[in-house]
């Protein structure tokens, strides 16, 4: 059984973040910080550029600068532009950080947040990042469980155990295996007033109780088809994951919201709105087995994404996930696939593999999903419990080149 967990008990001390965070970014900022408190690093002395930090603990550039970012607002370095990094007066600037006076008291400081996350969180841009941010910064611990597909009783259950006998303040949850343990949860934040806050995955059902902060993917897949079309795309290709039928659903929920049904409704319905018949083709990526998913990059999908290429109806531009048109375009570089002048594509997520592979992507906006996501822990019961929160963020277009 595979599960990260970490606790807290005093947010303020900062440990939350150490044992919080098992990530590339998370082990920098925790090595940094212990460097820091320990005087290894003295206020005034200035960072190595984020190249070297890469290099030195041999991590990404993007997480050394995530880890760069974070240390940044907790407190620990400033940024002196044209001249560095440099470490700050860190005591004194947590100290105001975490001021009783501030709207943030020591006893909310002292409350956990319990985060069941997708082990594929990074997928859906830097979700993950973002929250653990504003979660130190709003002075709560953090116990994290990431999940993984597949997973069934044997491996649920004890983190359902877990929350049952030490039930945290808010439960966030990012997707949980299909819905199927959602009942269970539910019961367990009914009998402990535990908040439940449904964010940055598809518009799944959920239990009415739940409180949900979710980006538009029919407004992101609709956005995309625009896009392409005033670029004068006649005929485009949306990439997806194999669409999951179960028989034993209801018919009207056989077609799982998993399968991104956002993204086709999105994208059909801009279409139509141009007067276009006809000019969509979907294009599925098959399921390998229960624990690997749709795996774009897995050999299977690999060779169906150099079939699409060369049909002789290929589309001429394509919309999807960041990492699956990272795949399509990967597949066609190492087999040389000759692609037509105008093939432009368009991906879903704006993740590093979008800036990296440098394609335009639709930003889903989770750096704004985690801020709501800590007003509503902040938010007091009366006006929490009032209303069932339904907060949908507009997703915006990143063009690149």
């Amino acid at each position: 059984m595979e599960i990260d967990r970490m606790t807290t008990a005093d947010a303020q001390s900062d440990s939350s973040h150490a044992l919080g965070d098992t990530t590339a970014v998370g082990r920098l900022v925790t090595q940094m910080r212990q460097a820091i408190e320990s005087g290894e690093l003295r206020v005034g002395d200035k960072v190595a550029t984020l190249r070297s930090l890469a290099d030195q603990y041999d991590i990404s550039f993007d997480a050394a600068r995530g880890a760069i970012a974070r240390l940044e607002k907790m407190g620990y370095l400033a940024r002196k532009r044209g001249s560095g990094t440099f470490v700050a007066d860190w005591q004194d600037r947590k100290h105001e950080q975490f001021n009783p006076s501030r709207l943030i008291q020591k006893k909310q400081q002292q409350k956990t947040v319990a985060l069941l996350l997708d082990n594929k969180v990074h997928h859906y841009g830097r979700f993950y990042d973002h929250l653990m941010d504003c979660l130190q910064l709003g002075g709560f611990g953090t116990s994290v469980f990431t999940w993984h597909h597949g997973w069934g009783d044997d491996e649920m259950l004890p983190v359902l155990e877990k929350l049952e006998q030490d039930p945290p303040h808010t439960i966030v949850v990012q997707h949980l295996e299909g819905g199927r343990y959602y009942d269970a949860l539910d019961k367990i934040a009914r009998k402990h007033g535990v908040r439940v806050i449904f964010s940055f995955a598809g518009q799944h059902p959920t239990p009415d109780s739940w409180h949900c902060v979710l980006s538009d993917t029919n407004a992101a897949a609709a956005i995309a088809t625009n896009h392409l079309l005033q670029k004068g795309h006649r005929r485009i290709g949306l990439v997806l994951h194999k669409r999951t039928i179960s028989a034993t659903e209801p018919a009207s929920t056989r077609k799982r919201w998993v399968g991104h049904s956002g993204f086709i409704l999105g994208a059909g319905q801009e279409l139509r709105r141009h007067g276009m018949r006809h000019a969509l083709k979907l294009h599925y990526h098959q399921r390998i087995d229960k624990i690997t998913g749709s795996d774009a990059a897995h050999p299977l999908n690999r060779a169906l994404a150099a079939q699409w290429l060369k049909e002789s109806d290929c589309p001429t531009a394509f919309i999807g996930e960041d990492f699956r048109i990272a795949a399509l375009l990967q597949v066609a570089k190492e087999r040389n696939i000759t692609l037509p002048d105008n093939f432009e594509v368009v991906g879903i997520g704006n993740t590093p593999w979008s800036t990296l592979m440098n394609f335009s992507s639709m930003w889903l906006r989770e750096d704004l999903a985690a801020q709501h996501v800590l007003n509503l822990i902040q938010m007091s019961d009366t006006l929490f419990e009032s209303v069932a929160h339904r907060i949908m963020l507009q997703p915006q277009l990143v063009k690149r080149p």
